[in-house]
């Protein structure tokens, strides 16, 4: 909330943003107030992963700035 008890336009921002991405197959790894790190599995994801890690799963970080634009890029995989 911001001081005049508004919503804070980031949070609005980044929250649409990540309900239309949810739509499109994407869940929301982590969260913080202003950046989040999305992941879509593909359909054959569990076979992928060993064969073609490029292509099992899509992650993105997505960033909103002090104008509540909202940017992603691409995320690393994850490492074990």
């Amino acid at each position: 909330m911001a001081p005049g008890g508004e919503p804070d336009l980031r949070a609005v921002a980044l929250d649409r943003y990540l309900a239309h991405r949810a739509s499109e197959g994407f869940r929301i790894e982590t969260r913080t107030g202003v950046q989040a790190v999305i992941v879509r599995r593909h359909p054959l994801y569990f076979l992928l992963r060993w064969i073609s890690r490029g292509t099992a799963e899509e992650r993105l970080v997505v960033s909103v700035d002090q104008h509540g634009d909202v940017t992603s890029t691409a995320g690393e995989p994850v490492r074990w």
